[in-house]
């Protein structure tokens, strides 16, 4: 699985079409700290985003890795995570990756 986006790197680069797909899932407790200051341990699903300027240049063994587009807003996320969720954790990072604000005009392929 994987989406295009429109999105602007952290460098002020406009990408249009730009490929990405969920490299790594993992589920974590983490600290969060409340509005009062409380601190409390929650579950998170952490993901990690691979970024490419399209298809081709993701399925082209010779310049996958030397061709992946750095973008700080969109590469590496934490969101809630229920333990007692059913769906895939891929699923759920696919979910909240495409309601990032940082993308733009965002479609399966």
């Amino acid at each position: 699985m994987a989406i295009t986006a429109n999105m602007t790197t952290h460098d002020g680069i406009s990408l249009t079409n730009a490929y990405l797909r969920v490299s790594s899932t993992y589920i974590k407790k983490l600290p969060e700290t409340d509005s009062e200051g409380n601190t409390s341990k929650v579950w998170k699903l952490v993901y990690d985003v691979l970024i490419y300027k399209d298809k081709a240049t993701r399925d082209d063994a010779t310049k996958e890795q030397s061709m992946r587009i750095k973008n700080l807003h969109v590469d590496h996320f934490k969101c809630d995570y229920s333990l007692d969720a059913t769906d895939n954790p891929y699923k759920l990072a696919y979910a909240d990756l495409k309601a990032n604000s940082e993308l733009s005009n965002v479609s399966d392929v």
